[in-house]
């Protein structure tokens, strides 16, 4: 008998789940602090990058602000 996912329980199950597991199913909707509930299309995003040293290297981190286009308050990301 070989040796591979033919052997492992969990096979059948996982690429029957697939969709559930990597599938963009998920959607995101945005909320304002003053406004409520807004469109992508009214968020202002604003992204930082910042160079680290790791080791010998340099490294990127990343930052993003998310703001309102109306009142300029903070957003919040809501994945549904």
């Amino acid at each position: 008998m070989g040796k591979g996912s033919k052997q492992r329980p969990t096979a059948a199950t996982f690429y029957d789940n697939w969709d559930t597991i990597f599938g963009d199913k998920k959607t995101m909707k945005y909320e304002c602090g003053k406004c409520g509930d807004i469109d992508v299309t009214e968020v202002h995003e604003e992204v930082s990058v910042d160079y680290e040293p790791m080791g010998d290297t340099v490294v990127p981190r990343r930052e993003v602000y998310l703001s309102c286009e109306h009142c300029g308050g903070d957003v919040e990301d809501i994945v549904y």
